[in-house]
């Protein structure tokens, strides 16, 4: 939202300017599988986990995903995430992600800080997902983001 010289603020007007400070959340309770060895937003048969949000005036948030995870064989699966949007890029990867190997579903959840966003932009949190070889299975896929105080 831009303000003009002159123009008269109301608390409304700046309620809606600034960038939220709530905790968010996302909830997907569908199984989805998955044979890609790199990281991809796509699981056949279910719809991918995704969060808007509005980067807090510290440029950093808490992250957290959670998921119940397995493999069909003694394979790796792996869940981490991807920041997308004017609030800044932030790739999937192994540093920050949820794995778990062989044919006992495992849940899990993993808390990541994410420092250097740009303050009070938009962007959005895709859950991302790979194995190291055979199928993985995935499912009750969760995001929290959690602003960080500056």
């Amino acid at each position: 939202m831009t303000f003009q010289a002159g123009q008269k603020i109301t608390a409304a007007d700046l309620n809606r300017a600034a960038p939220s400070t709530s905790t968010q959340l996302t909830n997907i309770s569908d199984t989805g599988t998955l044979t890609s060895a790199v990281y991809t937003d796509t699981l056949s048969g279910a719809i991918n986990a995704t969060l808007a949000f509005v980067t807090p005036p510290s440029g950093s948030i808490e992250v957290t995903i959670h998921a119940a995870i397995d493999n069909s064989s003694t394979n790796y699966t792996y869940v981490s995430f991807r920041i997308s949007g004017a609030a800044g890029t932030v790739a999937a990867s192994d540093d920050y992600a949820i794995s778990a190997n062989g044919t006992d579903d495992h849940t899990a959840s993993r808390t990541t800080i994410i420092p250097g966003l740009t303050p009070g932009a938009a962007g959005t949190i895709t859950m991302q997902y790979r194995v190291s070889a055979g199928t993985g299975t995935v499912d009750h896929r969760s995001i929290i983001q959690k602003p960080m105080p500056g």
